[in-house]
């Protein structure tokens, strides 16, 4: 058996409603020289049962589960597949969403033509569940001028599945930070942007990006909750202990940031984070 040119890694827990669907949209590709690795985080529903089934008609698809050792979330499964990949280019994608059948045949076809790229985005569409009952404004931009200053303020947007990488990008940024438990996506891809400025982009839609009331999306989107976890992420991307590229960021949008959040900080009370913060803007105002 030849080795996979492309690794699918999954991450689920209970989505045994959306599993099958999601399942059957990967093996229908019209690129077929993949594996999918899916480490399910103890699901509570059928989803190891679905999962199972499938691993044994299609020997593409890899199954295992997050070690007792291992604290739970997405961040530690996503970590895990990624160590048991084999492939050169690195799909991660969610347990709910669905890929159109020229998914991975255009993004792979992109970085075989284009060896200087690492990363190529591609479009996706939202798709709200009729019950769904949450936020509907979900934005992505694929482009930007001001690539770090828009990242960081959110106005250049990837969705989880949108990028495909070159299995040495994450040889050189890292994985998940198993500490963030909102945004922790869209941290990693800044230490990727903050070192590879120029990606792919194709501007077709490829994927459906499915939100629902199950979906983590929907489960944090209290404001108090929201704004808690962007003290979280953004105090990790202003410490050079969990983001050795800090420093790639300019000093004053790093300042811009401390300021802030500080100011949000005050605002929710959050004692911890205001210290934090307080001393995250003297350190860059004297840096």
């Amino acid at each position: 058996m030849k080795s996979p040119e492309i690794s699918i890694l999954i991450a689920n827990y209970n989505k045994a409603d959306f599993l099958p669907a999601t399942l059957q949209s990967i093996q229908n590709q019209s690129f077929s020289n993949w594996e999918c690795i899916i480490v399910d985080d103890g699901s509570s529903d059928v989803s190891m049962e679905i999962l199972l089934q499938i691993q044994q008609t299609d020997p593409r698809f890899r199954i295992f589960t997050r070690p007792s050792h291992l604290p739970k979330g997405a961040n530690c499964c996503r970590n895990l597949a990624y160590s048991k990949s084999k492939g050169k280019f690195i799909q991660w994608f969610d347990s709910d969403d669905l890929m159109l059948p020229h998914f991975l045949q255009m993004k792979h076809d992109y970085l075989q033509d284009h060896p200087e790229k690492k990363f190529v985005v591609s479009k996706g569409e939202v798709r709200f569940d009729k019950e769904y009952k949450g936020n509907r404004k979900f934005a992505q931009s694929l482009y930007s001028e001001n690539l770090i200053e828009d990242y960081l303020k959110f106005r250049l947007v990837f969705f989880t599945p949108g990028p495909m990488f070159r299995k040495e990008v994450f040889e050189e940024v890292g994985l998940f930070n198993p500490n963030l438990s909102r945004h922790q996506e869209w941290e990693l891809f800044l230490r990727v942007i903050l070192n590879y400025q120029e990606w792919g982009v194709i501007d077709t839609t490829s994927f459906i990006y499915n939100v629902n009331n199950n979906s983590i999306t929907y489960r944090h989107q209290a404001r108090r909750h929201v704004a808690q976890t962007e003290l979280q992420v953004f105090k990790q991307v202003l410490s050079s202990k969990t983001n050795p590229f800090k420093n790639r960021i300019p000093g004053s949008i790093r300042r811009s940031i401390a300021f802030k959040y500080l100011q949000i900080s005050l605002y929710y009370r959050e004692i911890k984070f205001f210290g934090w913060y307080c001393q995250s803007l003297l350190r860059e105002s004297l840096a």
